[in-house]
């Protein structure tokens, strides 16, 4: 018998020991933290940066910030609008809670509950254009019903993801083991990729290693824009239940006395030209049009940024999400022109960031 459990001990060492060594990694990256303890240092003014791997949380966490932090200027979008850095503007109350939606009728949702005293003076709205398209909005159906229900931490999963992720060159053992002050989550301390403290989202060792990307010459943006699918769906008019929900926000916006500027994101040129070589997008063309005509009531503003000839593609993360140096550009043009933003922009800093010819995606901070 003894020599029997000699053998089983023996075979299961090994195991043991793997299990043993990507458990200690999910642990000492804090990986199993909750949002409610990242949030809450990052309202308490430490430098918290949270990139988990294996859960998706954002909208309860960008809720979690923007409910405590009180942001006199906030921004609200998809992942589209994560390239708004704090350092581009001039007011010490600012907050990104891009992700915080992820359908056009979300936003609502999400600023009504904030706490009243957390609603913003100004909002910066990023209006993705394939909110518009009734193809995009009918597959991945606008939800009806909302909640900011959440992951909780599951051991289990987390181990057996992070066996897989180090087989598949996501990350080093060795960058996981390396001391990480205030980082927490493993695409942070293996990538380097998560959310800053004022809710910007960094991408990472991507920015050193863009082949390593799954859009590596917009390949596969390509590919959806010609098989029509994904966000690229085909459409010659926008969907007028969009703009109703529209509407209806801007007017709910006014309610609470709440400035807003509505931003229509960049393509990477390449991919703009592209889709209007196609003939396939019509309901581009409408998108400002309709928005500045249910803004005018309330002297909103409306930017199109949809074509930026004045960027380059490798200055895109991918096909539709521009990195850094763009939105640096795109929000110098807005200090040049809007006025519910006046005073709010940081010109210095964003000259002197867009001088420097380094990485094309990354300012320098």
């Amino acid at each position: 018998m003894k020599r029997f459990l000699a053998v089983v001990a023996l075979f299961l060492a090994p195991v043991i020991l793997v299990c043993g060594v990507f458990g200690l990694a999910v642990y000492t990256s804090g990986e199993w933290r909750t949002e409610e303890e990242v949030a809450q240092m990052v309202l308490d003014g430490e430098p918290a940066f949270l990139g988990l791997a294996y859960r998706d949380n954002t909208r309860y966490y960008k809720h979690l910030v923007a409910s405590g932090k009180a942001a006199d200027l906030l921004v609200l979008g998809t992942s589209r609008s994560m390239q708004f850095h704090s350092e581009f503007f001039t007011t010490d109350s600012f907050y990104n809670a891009g992700g915080g939606s992820g359908y056009i009728n979300e936003f609502q949702y999400f600023l009504e509950n904030l706490p009243e005293k957390s609603l913003p003076d100004t909002l910066i709205m990023v209006m993705d254009q394939y909110f518009f398209n009734q193809a995009w909005v009918g597959t991945g159906g606008m939800p009806e019903a909302f909640d900011y229900g959440h992951y909780e931490f599951n051991a289990k999963t987390a181990l057996s993801e992070a066996m897989r992720g180090w087989a598949a060159g996501k990350y080093s053992l060795l960058d996981v083991f390396t001391p990480h002050p205030n980082v927490y989550g493993m695409a942070a301390v293996g990538r380097g990729s998560g959310f800053n403290p004022d809710g910007s989202y960094c991408y990472g060792r991507l920015l050193d290693h863009p082949e390593e990307g799954t859009d590596v010459g917009f390949h596969d943006t390509y590919d959806r824009i010609l098989k029509g699918t994904n966000r690229f769906e085909y459409a010659e008019y926008v969907y007028p239940t969009s703009t109703e929900v529209v509407e209806r926000l801007l007017a709910w916006c006014n309610d609470q006395g709440i400035q807003v500027v509505l931003i229509i994101p960049p393509y990477a040129p390449s991919v703009y030209e592209r889709m209007a070589e196609s003939g396939n997008y019509g309901y581009f063309d409408w998108i400002p049009k309709i928005l500045t005509e249910l803004c005018e009531p309330y002297g909103y503003e409306v930017y199109d940024f949809s074509y930026m000839p004045d960027t380059s593609d490798d200055e895109y993360i991918d096909g539709y999400h521009g990195g850094d140096r763009v939105y640096a550009r795109l929000t110098q043009q807005l200090a040049e022109q809007s006025t519910i933003l006046e005073g709010l922009i940081d010109t210095d800093y964003l000259d002197a960031a867009l001088a420097d010819s380094g990485n094309p995606l990354r300012l320098a901070q």
